[in-house]
């Protein structure tokens, strides 16, 4: 019998991933990958994108973007197109192995400098982030169950973003700066435990992190490789501020 009430439940919407299919005219290859990359972390079972003109097919293949990740894009005369039934979640998880490659790349490059397993490292951490944005859009874009808050889910986009920053700037920086890349090494490895515990994790962590990270040398710009090393430390500081943007979030969820 209805009383007149209002009953008022949630619901979980199916997530059930969409193709995409478009027509453009551009064929500047670097505007088409920022396109394909767009396509591929947005929810989408496929894509196809039709050319009014044919690019250079080895060339566009090779690039950065379309080897980190995207190893199910095919290039056919003038249609580039993406089919693939594997889905991606729990970006958190993708996070912590993104943080674990950063720290074996270092281990490489201090121990055994070995440029090949140096770029090995490089395309994963690159195509860890690429899967990280793909979970997280896809996270945001369907009312499912979900461990993580909109905002956390953000907070982990920021995180892989300076992350492989980070590494793209790091794998330049001179095999013989031991000690800048042992106390990178060190905040890594912190940098780690709090990814690893991030329902653990307070400001008071976050705090001494960034400390670590500021104690890092004050670098002056002289040439590529004392840029790179100031890059480096530029993106540990605001990955840090990231995590302290976090650490208050938790704490103004106390309450």
């Amino acid at each position: 019998m209805n009383d007149g009430s209002l009953n008022i439940s949630s619901f979980i919407v199916k997530r059930q991933d969409k193709s995409v299919n478009l027509n453009v005219l551009e064929h500047d290859q670097d505007v088409l990958i920022k396109l394909v990359v767009a396509c591929y972390i947005n929810p989408t079972r496929s894509f196809k994108i039709k050319l009014g003109k044919k690019i250079n097919i080895p060339e566009f293949l090779n690039q950065k973007d379309i080897t980190s990740g995207l190893e199910f894009v095919e290039v056919d005369g003038l249609n580039i197109t993406y089919e693939s039934s594997m889905t991606i979640d729990e970006p958190d998880s993708l996070l912590k192995t993104l943080v674990r490659k950063v720290k074996n790349l270092l281990v490489v490059m201090i121990n055994d400098y070995n440029i090949k397993l140096i770029n090995k490292y490089e395309e994963e951490i690159d195509k860890s982030k690429t899967l990280i944005y793909k979970a997280t859009i896809g996270a945001l874009s369907f009312h499912e169950k979900s461990n993580l808050k909109p905002l956390e889910l953000h907070y982990i986009a920021l995180i892989s973003m300076n992350l492989e920053e980070i590494v793209d700037h790091l794998r330049f920086v001179d095999k013989n700066e031991k000690d800048f890349l042992n106390n990178v090494l060190g905040i890594t490895n912190k940098i780690k435990l709090i990814l690893e515990n991030l329902n653990e994790f307070d400001y008071k962590q976050v705090l001494e992190l960034t400390k670590d990270i500021l104690r890092l040398d004050n670098i002056t710009i002289k040439d590529v490789r004392t840029y790179d090393k100031k890059r480096v430390k530029e993106h540990l500081v605001n990955l840090s501020e990231v995590l302290l943007d976090w650490s208050v979030t938790k704490e103004l969820e106390k309450t």
